[in-house]
């Protein structure tokens, strides 16, 4: 499994035509790695893997990893069909992928018996690469039930998940259910201070897109549990947070927060539009950025 630590999932940047700037991706990816965080993960629900297509996902994975080789990148495979995750899978453990992550099916709902066997398929189309569950029930509408967690990491099929929800009591309950080597990520600002000082195994977290720094002080503050200080280095995050959800359908806000933080391209891919009014979310930024550290 990849190291403990913040991860970013990144964005995706466009030109105005709407195509992927493929080179100004990877280049962002490798500012984020220079600014701190441990690693990244390719075609998250942030990087709007479902805007894009199977070809437009494997180039954005070759160029990332290239630009990052002593970083962990991690690479979200699920896709509506299981033919197509095992594809996907394939491809980023051979291009050297150091995890993959794996969403629920979205739009269709399937069951406990469906989920296994797609989890199955894709561990024994790579074998030798970790498989983390990710759950994101706000976008994909559903998660993976904890009992079948425990199953496939008793198993070995997963090594561990991603939880996107800010549900404190289930992510303890995985961690007590699936015990170590087994590595537990949040998925949510949150929930990053009370996951790691129980052993979880850091955050994939959208908003280190625009603060990284802070979200890793936060981690190895943490980490060395020193939960007072993490606490007093989140606070500054809480109005950014609060600013980027309200901006818009995701990662709209966030988008508009990093472009301002690092003058990355705020073009999107449509139906998503940009921000019209960054005002708060500058404001905002610039109090997250002026905080001490």
């Amino acid at each position: 499994m990849p190291p403990p630590g913040v991860y970013a999932p990144l964005l995706t940047l466009y030109d105005e035509r709407e195509d992927i700037d493929v080179d100004a991706t990877a280049a962002f990816g490798r500012r984020l790695v220079d600014a701190g965080v441990h690693g990244l993960v390719v075609s998250g629900s942030t990087g709007e893997f479902h805007l894009h297509t199977a070809a437009e996902r494997r180039a954005l994975l070759e160029a990332v990893i290239e630009a990052c080789p002593e970083t962990p990148v991690l690479a979200q495979v699920g896709a509506p069909a299981q033919r197509d995750a095992v594809a996907l899978a394939k491809h980023a453990a051979a291009n050297g992928a150091a995890a993959l992550m794996l969403i629920t099916p979205y739009y269709n709902r399937v069951g406990p018996a469906e989920l296994a066997a797609l989890a199955r398929a894709v561990h024994a189309a790579v074998p030798g690469r970790p498989l983390i569950a990710y759950t994101m029930p706000a976008m994909a509408g559903s998660q993976w039930p904890l009992d079948l967690l425990r199953d496939l990491a008793a198993e070995g099929v997963v090594g561990g998940v991603k939880e996107s929800a800010d549900e404190v009591g289930r992510f303890l309950q995985i961690l007590n259910a699936c015990p170590p080597p087994f590595a537990a990520f949040c998925g949510t600002p949150a929930l990053l201070i009370p996951a790691t000082l129980a052993g979880g195994h850091g955050g994939i977290l959208a908003i280190a897109n625009a603060v990284p720094e802070r979200c890793v002080a936060i981690y190895e503050a943490s980490a060395a549990g020193d939960g007072r200080r993490a606490a007093d280095l989140f606070a500054p995050l809480v109005p950014l947070i609060g600013a980027v959800r309200a901006a818009g359908a995701a990662p709209t806000g966030l988008r508009a927060a990093t472009a301002a933080r690092f003058g990355i391209s705020g073009a999107t891919r449509r139906p998503l539009a940009p921000v019209a009014d960054d005002s708060g979310i500058r404001e905002a930024l610039d109090m997250a950025v002026g905080a001490p550290v």
